[in-house]
């Protein structure tokens, strides 16, 4: 049995947005912005960020993303989805709060400046730009220059996400299989807008970094230049049995430097540490300093 830890530390990035809403006088709001949808829940922080703004209920939401006719963003990477998305949103919704008068904390308000106001329908458009980033990078959005920015990349700071990761392992004492029996890994990832899909993708990303540690790798054959397990059949994956008790901690954090709503980034943060963790973790057990990866049966010899 063997203990290891590692730092884990990921570039926290974001990049410029834009988002429009459309609030109708029955206070039900559209969300509009031109996002990936990859699995990371953006379909439901999106609603959850309109939603608070506004004062309305999440039901009565609707989010349109994924088409290049709507208002541009950033691409699905880095981590920075949220942390440019949200601050956009945000924007577009203090916009139509201020044409309804103030701020609206509540759906009966909402619906009763729409009233007020006389108008059945009103619509906001914003454009946010991320902290680092000239203004006329602004423009560049409406010609395909959604890149992020941020870690190091800033004149006046550096931003990251970090965590901590432990594993525990058991190698077997005749067969030298490597076994992960526990995994605990603690983030501070800035304000969590959505925990149980946050929580997800931490979890997530442990797993994937058991698999780069023990199972994952590209055999390529020399001769063709070819990939020999290029298909889910061959290539190795963490599966439940390799997988018996992880769990993500979300350390409570706000950054408004890096953006107005105090977002970082969650999506790859999980894997960082992960395989340092182990291979201490077996330098703890066994002695051995492995420094290669996937750590194999072979190296426990």
């Amino acid at each position: 049995m063997g203990h290891g830890c590692a730092t884990a530390f990921y570039p926290t990035q974001a990049g410029n947005a834009a988002a429009r809403i459309r609030l109708t006088a029955d206070g039900r709001a559209h969300v509009f912005s031109a996002g990936h949808e990859l699995g990371q829940g953006m379909y439901t922080m999106m609603a959850q960020v309109a939603a608070e703004e506004l004062g309305v209920p999440v039901a009565h939401i609707t989010v349109s993303l994924g088409d290049t006719d709507l208002p541009p963003t950033v691409v699905a990477g880095g981590s920075a989805g949220t942390a440019s998305i949200a601050p956009a949103i945000m924007a577009a919704c203090v916009a139509i709060c201020r044409r309804l008068g103030g701020e609206t904390g509540s759906s009966a308000n909402v619906v009763a400046a729409m009233a007020a106001s006389g108008m059945g329908v009103i619509e906001e458009f914003a454009e946010t730009r991320a902290h680092g980033l000239p203004p006329e990078s602004v423009r560049g959005l409406y010609r395909g220059m959604a890149f992020p920015t941020g870690g190091v990349g800033l004149a006046d700071r550096v931003q990251f996400t970090l965590g901590a990761q432990f594993v525990e392992i058991r190698i077997h004492a005749m067969t030298r299989e490597i076994r992960v029996a526990r995994a605990v890994g603690a983030f501070a990832a800035g304000r969590i807008i959505n925990p149980r899909t946050a929580h997800s993708q931490l979890v997530g990303g442990m797993i994937w970094g058991i698999g780069s540690a023990l199972h994952e790798h590209s055999e390529i054959d020399a001769r063709t230049a070819g990939y020999i397990n290029a298909n889910l059949a061959d290539y190795l994956m963490p599966v439940n049995a390799d997988v018996v008790d992880v769990r993500a901690i979300m350390v409570p954090e706000e950054d408004r430097l890096v953006n107005r709503a105090g977002v970082k980034g969650v999506g790859e943060i999980g894997v960082v540490g992960v395989a340092a963790a182990i291979s201490n973790a077996v330098f703890h057990a066994t002695g051995r300093r492995v420094r290669d990866l996937p750590i194999r049966i072979e190296h426990m010899m």
